[in-house]
C-alpha cells in the first residue's frame, strides 16, 4: 500500500512538474511595429532598429511578459492585430485602423513632436500655409505620413530638399541651403546642445501622444493591456523611457 501512495505521489509531482514546464514554455507574444522612423525602422534586409527596441524591452521585461518583435507594411500589420497574431503594437492616440481592431492603453508611451526649425531671423511658423513659396528640408529616408503628402502636392509650393541624415540636415540649416528643417524634437535635441545659444530655434508643427494597443483577439486583452500599463507607469515613475529616447543615436 505504501509502495502504491509512493507511486501515485510520484506520478503526480511528475505531472505537475510537466504542466508548470508547459507553461513557462508558452511561446512569446508577438509585439510588431509598421516603419516609424527614427523610433522603428527596418533596414534592407528586414531587420528592426530605433529606440523602441530598447523601451519594448524595458517594458515587457518590466511586465515579466515574453515577446519577439517583428516589423510590417502597416496594412499586413493591422490584419495580424484582427486576427490575433500579432498581440501588441504602438500608435498614435486614437489610431482607426487599431482601434477598429484592438484596445488602446491609458498611458502614453511617449509623445511624438515634430518641429520646424529655423535661425532665429527667418520668420516664425505657425502651420504648413506658411511654408507655402519656401524651401524645406526634410530627412530622406522618413515619409512623414499625411504630412509628407502635404508637403509634396503641388498646392503645397513647397520646395523640398532632402537630407541624408539628421546631421546633414542640421547642416543643411545652418550653412543657407535652406531656411526651414522639418524634424522630430528627439534625435534634433542632442544636436542643438552642440551649438551656440540662439544659433537655431524651432515651432510646433506637431504633437502626438503614442500608446500601445493590444489585439482585441487576445483571451485576456484587458487584463494583459492594464498589466502593460501599470509597467510602463513604472518605468516612467524611474525616468527610463526618456532616458531610453534621450540616448539614442539618431544621427545617422
Amino acid at each position: 500500500m505504501r509502495r502504491l501512495l509512493s507511486l501515485l505521489t510520484s506520478l503526480t509531482a511528475l505531472s505537475l512538474s510537466a504542466l508548470s514546464a508547459g507553461a513557462q514554455e508558452a511561446p512569446p507574444l508577438e509585439f510588431a511595429l509598421a516603419d516609424f522612423p527614427p523610433y522603428f525602422q527596418l533596414n534592407n534586409g528586414g531587420k528592426p532598429s530605433g529606440p523602441v527596441l530598447q523601451l519594448a524591452d524595458a517594458l515587457f521585461t518590466e511586465a515579466e511578459v515574453p515577446y519577439s518583435i517583428r516589423g510590417y507594411p502597416a496594412a499586413r500589420l493591422y490584419r495580424r492585430l484582427e486576427r490575433g497574431q500579432t498581440t501588441v503594437s504602438m500608435a498614435g492616440d486614437g489610431h482607426p485602423d487599431m482601434l477598429s481592431s484592438a484596445l488602446q492603453g491609458s498611458t502614453p508611451v511617449f509623445n511624438l513632436a515634430l518641429n520646424v526649425y529655423r535661425k532665429p531671423l527667418q520668420p516664425a511658423i505657425t502651420g504648413l500655409a506658411d511654408l507655402s513659396g519656401q524651401k524645406v528640408i526634410l530627412i530622406g529616408a522618413y515619409s512623414y505620413g499625411p504630412l509628407g503628402q502635404q508637403l509634396a502636392s503641388p498646392q503645397a509650393r513647397v520646395e523640398i530638399a532632402h537630407a541624408q541624415s539628421h546631421a546633414a540636415a542640421l547642416q543643411m540649416l545652418l550653412h543657407g541651403r535652406a531656411p526651414y528643417l522639418i524634424n522630430y524634437a528627439d534625435p534634433m535635441n542632442g544636436m542643438l546642445d552642440d551649438l551656440p545659444a540662439d544659433s537655431v530655434t524651432s515651432d510646433p508643427l506637431l504633437r502626438m501622444d503614442v500608446y500601445l494597443f493590444v489585439s482585441r483577439a487576445h483571451p485576456d486583452a484587458r487584463g494583459l493591456l492594464d498589466r502593460l500599463d501599470r509597467a510602463l507607469t513604472q518605468l516612467e515613475q524611474r525616468g527610463q523611457v526618456q532616458q531610453i529616447l534621450g540616448a539614442a543615436d539618431y544621427r545617422h
